[in-house]
């Protein structure tokens, strides 16, 4: 069962998102099926109904990627909220008016093998900072990874 936030009137579907980095300045970026070739996105998924955000963000990388997480993981502050239109509520028939997702950053040795969740990821891939900022298919993906990237290294 899903976690949700309730604030201001909303219910807001709890995500967790994870700017995956390695020991030379690559970040990890996924393809799930449904996007387009070309148009990636941070790792992450939704966080269930007695899960904390950081045991989710764990879950979520070892599904997706096939990788345990031995280390702490560091909480970026920065947040990606986002509210549905009614439109898109209704042709969905959602319950809920949008997500709000944190931010982590997960820092990978540049060696580490994957085991991509099939279900869900058509690929992933290493990219530079510029390449992984160009490779988000909506501006507001981009803002925010641009965000975490500035919080890294405030």
């Amino acid at each position: 069962m899903a976690a949700f936030l309730h604030e201001g009137g909303l219910k807001l579907r709890q995500k967790v998102r994870a700017v995956v980095m390695n020991d030379k300045g690559q970040f990890l970026l996924v393809r799930p099926h449904g996007y387009k070739d070309g148009e990636w996105t941070l790792a992450g998924g939704g966080v269930e109904s007695g899960e904390t955000p950081h045991q989710a963000m764990r879950r979520e990388i070892a599904e997706e990627l096939g990788v345990a997480l031995e280390e702490d993981l560091e909480k970026l502050p920065v947040a990606n909220r986002f509210i549905y239109t009614a439109e898109h509520k209704a042709r969905r028939a959602l319950d809920h008016d949008g997500q709000e997702a944190m931010m982590f950053v997960v820092r990978l040795p540049s060696d580490v093998l994957l085991a991509l969740q099939a279900e869900e990821i058509a690929d992933a891939r290493w990219f530079s900072r510029d390449e992984a900022i160009r490779a988000f298919p909506v501006r507001k993906q981009r803002e925010v990874f641009e965000k975490c990237l500035a919080s890294l290294v405030a």
